[in-house]
């Protein structure tokens, strides 16, 4: 557990950037609140985070299907909203976490790249077609699967 006095000792310095960040951590968990008043029982911690920007709130929720969910009660959120004085907003936007966190984290794409045999058909078949445009096409195809054929460390045929 984190040491409370240590945490005043930041609170206290002079730049007070710490205090001020503190500041806008509790205004938001206070939006949070007054956010969750507005929704029903089996919704209200759903919502796990809000930010007001100028005239836009800003409600985070686990995933698109709750953030679903939670747009059925924009109404009821904003009408929560307006009885907060010095807080006017015009714009509500349902946001998912999950979403950033899969930003952050980038994960590696694998392509499934087919065999030489196949490529060397979709090569066969471009030559064989009298369009121009799908020809022109296909053999784009096969260059580049070929090309990424090449250049997979791990090549094994496929179908």
């Amino acid at each position: 557990m984190p040491n409370p006095t240590a945490f005043r000792k930041l609170l206290a310095h002079p730049n007070r950037s710490l205090a001020t960040l503190y500041s806008q951590v509790e205004q938001q968990k206070k939006l949070l609140k007054i956010v969750r008043e507005a929704l029903p029982d089996h919704l209200k911690e759903r919502a796990v985070h809000c930010v007001i920007d100028r005239n836009k709130l800003m409600v985070y929720a686990d995933s698109a299907n709750w953030a679903s969910q939670l747009r059925f009660y924009r109404n009821a959120i904003l009408g929560a909203i307006d009885k907060i004085p010095n807080h006017r907003v015009d714009i509500l936007q349902f946001k998912i976490t999950e979403a950033l966190h899969l930003q952050v984290e980038q994960r590696e794409r694998h392509v499934n790249v087919p065999g030489a045999a196949s490529i060397a058909e979709i090569r066969h078949n471009a030559e064989a077609r009298e369009d121009d445009s799908l020809a022109c096409a296909l053999l784009k195809l096969s260059s580049t699967l070929e090309r990424l054929s090449k250049a997979s460390p791990k090549n094994e045929p496929s179908k």
